[in-house]
């Protein structure tokens, strides 16, 4: 049986699963409370605001369901490093992923030695998230979240150009309240919000949407595991110089 571990972040996590399903999948452990270290190892900071005290136990409640969901992850647990035996690492993709300019995924695939780059393409274009019952919402099939991390300077003229053709009369927001007013404030949209409390419930909304919008986020990559077509925003740094979710060869991505 294979045990799978990781630290976290939950984005992090969700990118980690196409391997993990093309292995067989198995078990899989979360190791708590470990990302202020992992930052301070790999930024030499104590904390990134967005991370600091993240993948606690409360984290780890919201993901349970979910996680159980996925077909292949026959156990969800928190980590015990004096009793549980892990045959693969995931925190490892760390290391590699600050040296080469890949694709989480193709990071992940890396950091276990498949180097085959049609097995590679395999992992990463074929959908690896499921839900037992997707949430269709009338008259609103469209899905939006971003979040504070990442925004440009200006307002990406995209936005009012969407605006101008009703998808604000389409879209719904998900995600933590204040992404919501943030939202709402800077990009000028009134739409309604959706409240989700465990990560299950959020997927969920995502599967039985028509697209879904936003920045780099788990909800983003909620939406690619599920096979939704996507725009992303892309952050206001080159994405070559880091380029964690750019998949130029998925047929449901789209940028702006």
């Amino acid at each position: 049986m294979k045990k799978f571990k990781h630290s976290g972040t939950t984005g992090d996590i969700i990118l980690s699963l196409p391997l993990v399903k093309y292995l067989g999948g198995g078990e899989f452990y979360l190791h708590l409370d470990q990302i202020d270290s992992i930052c301070v190892r790999q930024w030499g900071v104590s904390a990134i605001p967005f991370h600091s005290g993240r993948m606690n136990q409360q984290d780890f409640d919201f993901m349970k369901d979910f996680m159980l969901a996925q077909e292949y992850i026959t156990k969800f647990d928190v980590l015990d490093v004096q009793t549980t035996e892990i045959t693969h690492n995931l925190d490892r993709f760390r290391d590699l992923f600050n040296q080469y300019q890949y694709n989480y995924i193709d990071v992940y695939s890396k950091t276990f030695k498949i180097n085959d780059p049609v097995i590679q393409a395999q992992i990463r274009q074929t959908p690896w998230l499921t839900v037992p019952n997707t949430v269709i919402l009338k008259d609103r099939n469209v899905i939006i979240n971003r979040t504070e991390r990442y925004l440009p300077a200006k307002l990406n003229s995209q936005w009012n150009t969407w605006k101008e053709q009703g998808l604000e009369n389409e879209s719904v927001f998900v995600g933590l309240p204040h992404e919501y007013e943030l939202f709402r404030k800077s990009v000028n949209w009134d739409i309604p919000y959706v409240e989700t409390k465990t990560m299950l419930e959020l997927a969920s909304i995502i599967a039985g949407c028509k697209y879904f919008i936003g920045n780099q986020s788990q909800c983003l990559t909620l939406a690619m595991g599920l096979g939704i077509p996507f725009y992303c925003e892309l952050r206001p740094n080159p994405t070559g110089l880091k380029n964690e979710i750019v998949f130029e060869d998925l047929k449901t991505a789209n940028y702006f």
